[in-house]
């Protein structure tokens, strides 16, 4: 414990050194400490007569007025001194100070300090509670603000809180007043708080000192190494007099120039690069270096551009007079400095900040600026522009497919044709990636609008070939009009990328031209996106249920959970609206494991023995943590996997079939099945049955539709379950309405059905009952009303409120 003491006492003497050191570094650090204060005197003094007047009025009822003036006479007369030195003072810069200033300080802060005690001491215990209370208020205030402008010097800092700590502890003690003992004992430790706070302070302030005295060594250090630099440099030294002729030609000046020594000895600066500088921009720069000279001031970078043998270099001159001891100009000194490489590297960013590197169109930037132009003259005039946006169709298959030189030609093609069938007027940009912007200016009618778009397509739809290989690249296209369909930029960039993206939902290959109603379907997606971030947390999203039945023996087979959103002022919003939405934005994952937990959780309290069936988006399945999802909803519900059946559409092998096999025999591993929905509607479904054994096939309602009025669909029907049947395979016929339609089913062999024939999907608590009363033998015969079994069952069951 000794030990701790003595070094932390060696350790305070050590900081305290630079307040009494004779070194110069101390005095300067003194002087730093003191104007620090010094700026802070007028309000200091300020403070000290205001809160002293306060107090005087305040005491003025119980006090002796003759006492409180003479007071405050000694208050004002021991800061006259301070502020009468911090005027003579004002303005001027102290670098050194010596310790007396220190000293004196010390002295100021006690007098002050004793000044304010004495006030305490002599009517704390003679006034009244209230006028007590603000009388300890205000000696902690000064004891806490003196003790921080202090701190830079902690002698006077200490001292402070000495003398006025020590008249509060005396004041408080001397009371009487049991309680004032114990706020003593506050006061006590909150002055050992403020004693190792102005320690720290100072310390803090003698560190960022000692930082900026090294920080400013070091940039005079660096100063004389750049100076020494630019002397031993490759930059070439020169030298004229006052008529402007060369006093001193190196063989360094004369190997740049090109020339021999005595050539240039004849000669003057500008007259010399007059030779090399023939009219044009280079004149310019002739002409900014006389103007130079001729002003008499140094100057740095005057750029030039000279035509040497190997090519245009450009040299940037740098120069200061030569003066006398009247300090008249005799010549000048100077450096030329080739920077060549410099100036080339600026123009490659000039042009790459302007330009496509890749293609030589203007970029996204340059295409902002002619629109702000063109919707500035849209709102002035009748002048009208149109914006196309136009994005590749196969681009990613191409660029993936046959590699990066492939489809960086594709876009240098598409380029080509775009600034083909372009007019000089027009504009032509690339945005990025595969996306390509045309504007074009003072178009007459929407008709030449749409005569161009339709020439651009048919232009790039058209195979090319590039690196040797035949492509058929493909465009979509946007349009927006200025002023018609925007008023800014964004607005107009926007809308027209709306427009894209409905002729890529058309179809693909097309154009389609911004409509107001483009817009709204814009602000209802963000709107959705939004109120469906919170939708779980609000508890909006609930599951409704659809049975399926054997289609042989009326039974009950299972049923299809079916997501639903009921929003308070929106209503109910249909999954072929926000689904996409949450596929879009990423939510999907998430209300994609909501359902699957609660779908698994119900149908272990409310479905005993039934299997039930889960759609799963396609995104949903791409994701990592997809089979983690699965894998919790069956633990956490303990369903068995053999009652669960996930529904996938042939949508998920589109852009990555090796992945979502991957997912899909995940599934297998853990049980569950799996069924192909929507069959025979989607893409390539055959190869999808050779590729994954599915446990199901959902025969589309499209084909069950028209199973009464269409032979070819009872033909795909039938061949749909006999293929399941050879496979292996459970069928099931999906949107049945009719008892004909059931009867035509069940002779073809379809295993189970849905649809309203059955039940229209309910809440868990209507399907319960109907699940209660089913009756095996009620099958629906052909050519009864489909609503007779069970409409009138499901009338007397409770509606779900939201």
């Amino acid at each position: 414990m000794l030990t701790l003491l003595k070094n932390a006492l060696a350790e305070w003497r050590a900081e305290l050194r630079v307040y009494h050191a004779l070194d110069a570094n101390s005095a300067a650090a003194r002087a730093q400490h003191i104007m620090g204060i010094t700026r802070l005197t007028p309000a200091m003094v300020a403070v000290n007569m205001l809160v002293g007047g306060s107090l005087v009025w305040v005491l003025a009822g119980q006090v002796n007025r003759i006492g409180l003036i003479t007071w405050l006479l000694v208050l004002a007369l021991v800061c006259t001194p301070v502020l009468l030195s911090w005027f003579r003072h004002r303005g001027q810069s102290v670098r050194k100070v010596s310790p007396r200033a220190i000293q004196r300080a010390v002295i100021h802060a006690s007098l002050l300090a004793a000044v304010w005690s004495a006030a305490l001491l002599l009517w704390f215990d003679g006034v009244d509670t209230q006028r007590q209370l603000v009388m300890a208020v205000v000696s902690a205030g000064m004891l806490s603000t003196g003790a921080f402008v202090l701190s830079a010097i902690p002698v006077a800092g200490l001292m402070w809180i000495a003398v006025l700590g020590l008249a509060q502890l005396v004041t408080l003690l001397h009371s009487g007043v049991a309680i004032y003992g114990y706020a003593a004992g506050l006061v006590a430790m909150y002055l050992v708080i403020q004693v190792l706070a102005v320690r720290w302070f100072a310390r803090q302030a003698n560190v960022r000192i000692a930082t900026e005295r090294e920080a400013e060594r070091q940039g005079h250090m660096v100063a004389l190494l750049l100076r020494d630099f630019e002397e031993h440099s490759a930059d070439v030294l020169w030298e004229i007099d006052r008529a402007g002729r060369f006093t001193h030609v190196s063989s360094k000046l004369a190997k740049l120039l090109h020339e021999s020594d005595t050539q240039v000895s004849d000669e003057g600066l500008v007259e010399v690069l007059l030779r090399r500088c023939p009219g044009g921009k280079m004149a310019e720069g002739i002409k900014t270096l006389r103007e130079k000279l001729a002003e008499d001031k140094p100057f740095r970078d005057v750029l030039l551009s000279v035509q040497m043998s190997e090519g245009l270099r450009w040299w940037s001159v740098t120069a200061k007079p030569l003066v006398d001891e009247k300090n008249h100009t005799m010549g000048w000194r100077g450096v030329i400095s080739d920077v060549t490489q410099q100036r080339q590297a600026h123009q490659r960013l000039t042009y790459q900040a302007h330009f496509d590197a890749l293609t030589g169109l203007v970029n996204r930037e340059q295409l902002r600026k002619r629109l702000a132009q063109a919707v500035d003259m849209g709102s002035r005039s009748e002048r009208r522009t149109a914006l196309m946006c136009l994005d590749l169709d196969n681009f990613k298959a191409i660029n993936d497919s046959l590699g990066h030189s492939v489809g960086d030609g594709v876009l240098k093609l598409v380029a080509q044709r775009l600034h083909s069938v372009m007019r000089r007027a027009d504009l032509v940009a690339r945005l990025g990636g595969d996306e390509f912007a045309v504007l074009l200016d003072d178009v007459r009618s929407d008709e030449e609008v749409q005569h161009l778009a339709q020439r651009l397509l048919g232009v790039l739809n058209a195979p090319g070939e590039v690196n040797g290989r035949t492509v058929s690249v493909g465009a979509s296209m946007g349009i927006a009009m200025i002023p018609e369909h925007g008023t800014s930029i964004d607005e107009v960039l926007g809308n027209a990328d709306l427009a894209l993206y409905a002729a890529k939902e058309a179809g693909r290959g097309r154009c389609e031209t911004f409509a107001a109603w483009l817009g709204e379907r814009s602000r209802r997606q963000m709107s959705i996106e939004q109120e469906l971030r919170v939708a779980l947390s609000r508890s909006e999203l609930y599951l409704e249920w659809q049975p399926i039945v054997d289609a042989q023996t009326w039974k009950v087979r299972g049923a299809e959970a079916l997501l639903r959103w009921w929003h308070p002022t929106l209503g109910a919003i249909s999954p072929v609206e926000f689904v996409p939405v949450a596929e879009k934005s990423g939510l999907i994952g998430e209300i994609g494991a909501w359902v699957l937990g609660e779908a698994c959780r119900t149908a272990v309290q409310s479905m005993p023995g039934l299997c039930i069936s889960v759609n799963v988006s396609p995104v949903q399945l791409m994701r990592v943590g997809f089979l983690d999802d699965v894998a919790k909803a069956l633990k956490d519900s303990g369903l068995a996997p053999q009652r669960v059946e996930m529904e996938i559409t042939e949508s998920v092998f589109l852009d990555d079939a090796s992945t979502a096999l991957v997912n899909l025999h995940g599934l297998k591993n853990l049980g569950v099945r799996i069924a192909l929905d929507d069959f025979g509607t989607g893409y390539s479904a055959f190869q999808y049955l050779r590729r994954f054994p599915f446990d199901t096939l959902k025969i589309d309602r499209a084909f069950v539709r028209e199973l009464m009025t269409h032979h070819d669909a009872r033909v795909i029907v039938r061949t749909i379950v006999a293929l399941a049947n050879t496979l292996g395979m459970t069928t099931v016929a999906e949107g049945v309405e009719e008892p004909a339609q059931l009867e035509v089913l069940r002779l073809a062999g379809c295993s189970e059905i849905q649809g309203y024939l059955v039940a229209r999907p309910m809440a868990i608590e209507r399907l319960l009952p109907l699940l209660e009363h089913w009756d095996e033998d009620n099958r629906p015969e052909p050519g009864a009303m489909p609503e007779t079994q069970h409409m009138p069952l499901l009338a007397e069951l409770p509606i779900r409120r939201h």
